[in-house]
């Protein structure tokens, strides 16, 4: 795919701006200990925002310049630490349900494979998620890769030196339409 082509199919896609992961952090570490200790997963934590989760922590982290997000790291490393039992079993719930979300919506592809593409760059929040959880390698990799179009990152330009080629592969490409 040419620059043109790349910089075209750029346009259509929803960002992320790094400023929606400021306020997700700011709203969502005061209540991080309170996440922890309850019985739910997607966690309310104000308008507009992204339920609760700790993946959904760890990505605002790792998409934020490292200066900024040094302060909020330490804030949660310190709740990680207090409350490491609760967090890693709520990670691993949070595991199962975003592979789901991956899956059900790679099963989407077969049938329209245009339109699953084109919803790509939102979906892979997903997998994103899952590494940062510690899961480097995903059941569904192997068919993604048999339906990946390597090619440019696929959010914007200011956090792509915050995710590696390595590790988040998925990330420098599209899916086959």
């Amino acid at each position: 795919m040419g620059i043109a082509s790349q910089l075209a199919l750029a346009m259509t896609y929803q960002k992320m701006p790094t400023q929606t992961d400021r306020r997700y952090l700011e709203a969502g570490i005061p209540e991080l200990e309170n996440y922890l200790l309850s019985k739910e997963l997607y966690y309310p934590i104000g308008r507009n925002l992204q339920r609760l989760t700790l993946g959904g922590v760890l990505l605002s982290l790792a998409r934020l310049d490292r200066s900024e997000a040094g302060k909020y790291e330490a804030q949660v490393n310190r709740v990680r630490t207090k409350w490491r039992s609760a967090w890693d079993t709520k990670a691993g719930r949070e595991v199962r349900a975003r592979g789901e979300l991956w899956k059900n919506y790679l099963a989407e592809y077969p049938g329209d494979p245009k339109a699953t593409a084109r919803l790509y760059p939102q979906q892979v929040r997903y997998r994103a998620m899952l590494t940062l959880l510690g899961e480097s390698f995903n059941v569904m990799d192997v068919y993604v890769k048999s339906i990946f179009q390597p090619g440019g990152f696929v959010w914007e330009p200011e956090v792509l030196d915050r995710f590696s080629s390595d590790a988040f592969w998925f990330l420098f490409g599209t899916l086959k339409s």
